[in-house]
């Protein structure tokens, strides 16, 4: 098997937040799989016309995702924080015609809390375990990537690296990547995140809410966001889970991969 890391900078940070809430909702403390397939679809979507509905996305997931055993994202330093600013939003379009003559002007604006997460020029990694002899497709379309999240999520792809992926044995590890929960059972240095791995693309009216999993992500030094936790050989899941290694990086996941879901 090979895999790719995807080395990166945050500009500012991110706002990844559930297609379900409003401009008032949290963000998710990372990035989850479906936006890191997001992301990594829009090299793909350069020239895509959308046809019958399908975004470009799901046509990049439906045509690919069986090149892909996993994919996840971990900071090595513990340098994101949870936030949100106030923002005073313009609310004529979604009030009732009587109200939105002048006498009521007063109540035209309001005040909302937008979800983010902060970490100006924090860095960032992705990794990519393949399936595929395809390594300069993966690797040319993690080069495009230009943000994580919503399109003002910038990012600066800074270095893409292809290496081969082993399992290792019977060796003591560490990750800054988040991990299913099901995989370990010290969680001490990680917290759970109900996160999306599917199905949140489709082009409709009315929002998709998709997939959902829980996750494990670093939290090595409370309250920032990312950082290496150590990980005891006697913690992992082995019956459900597999320890991967590329270059000096570790990844626990399902021993399906994707599957699980795709």
């Amino acid at each position: 098997m090979k895999g790719i890391i995807i080395s990166g900078i945050h500009h500012w940070g991110f706002s990844v937040r559930a297609p379900r809430t409003s401009a008032g909702g949290d963000s998710y403390i990372v990035p989850p799989i479906t936006t890191i397939l997001g992301a990594l679809s829009r090299g793909y979507c350069v020239d895509y016309a959308v046809k019958n509905n399908v975004s470009c996305t799901e046509n990049f997931i439906n045509e690919h995702i069986k090149d892909l055993f996993w994919v996840t994202y971990g900071t090595e330093d513990p340098s994101l924080i949870p936030y949100s600013d106030l923002l005073r939003e313009e609310r004529v379009p979604y009030r009732q015609s009587k109200y939105r003559k002048i006498e009521s002007s007063g109540d035209w604006f309001g005040v909302s809390a937008f979800g983010k997460v902060y970490g100006v020029n924090s860095t960032f990694k992705i990794a990519l375990l393949l399936n595929t002899s395809d390594i300069e497709f993966w690797s040319k379309i993690g080069w495009q990537i230009t943000s994580l999240g919503s399109k003002e999520s910038l990012v600066s792809v800074t270095d893409v690296k292809v290496a081969d992926v082993s399992e290792p044995e019977d060796e003591e590890s560490s990750t800054i990547f988040y991990i299913p929960d099901e995989c370990i059972s010290n969680k001490e240095y990680f917290e759970v995140v109900n996160m999306p791995v599917k199905n949140v693309y489709t082009l409709s009216t009315k929002p998709v809410l998709g997939v959902f999993s829980k996750f494990l992500v670093p939290r090595s030094k409370f309250p920032l966001i990312g950082g290496k936790v150590n990980i005891r050989e006697n913690s992992i899941n082995k019956d459900i889970c597999s320890v991967f290694k590329l270059l000096d990086y570790y990844v626990i996941t399902f021993k399906e991969g994707l599957k699980r879901w795709y």
